[in-house]
């Protein structure tokens, strides 16, 4: 029996009813070939570190810690600080910093496209990044990658 409409939460929201246990399993990375653009390098991706949202509890310092342990050195990151903040990893960026990984962060809107500058400039810093042979990856949503 579903409960009355007044009191159903919206899918989208982020919850503290139930305390779950954060994941246990390392953080999956991906790792795309760009060798159909003239790269020899990587590209890696991989859901939001730390995120808290649904189904999924992620612990953050353990993320950060295994991004750190695989070598990462720069992160594309492209959520808001809005939605780091309701997906539970308001400081995500100052974690990276004090890891030592450069971040470098575009926010998109979710649901929204950056404008042509914007474009320019995200391709401009992943090429230097994969030029520089630095191990780079793209994070994303949760549900992105399933």
């Amino acid at each position: 029996m579903k409960p009355p409409s007044s009191i159903q939460t919206s899918e989208f929201d982020s919850s503290d009813e139930e305390p779950i246990e954060d994941e246990q399993t390392p953080i999956h990375i991906s790792w795309l070939s760009l060798s159909r653009v003239n790269c020899s390098q990587f590209l890696g991706l991989c859901a939001l570190p730390g995120c808290k949202f649904k189904d999924v509890r992620r612990n953050v310092q353990k993320d950060t810690e295994e991004l750190k342990s695989c070598g990462i050195q720069d992160i594309f990151v492209f959520c808001t600080r809005g939605e780091l903040s309701k997906y539970r990893v308001p400081n995500l960026l100052d974690l990276y910093q004090q890891c030592g990984i450069i971040t470098h962060h575009h926010p998109i809107a979710d649901g929204g496209t950056p404008d042509i500058a914007s474009c320019c400039e995200i391709m401009e810093e992943l090429t230097t990044c994969l030029k520089n042979y630095r191990k780079t990856l793209i994070q994303a949503f949760e549900g992105v990658l399933r």
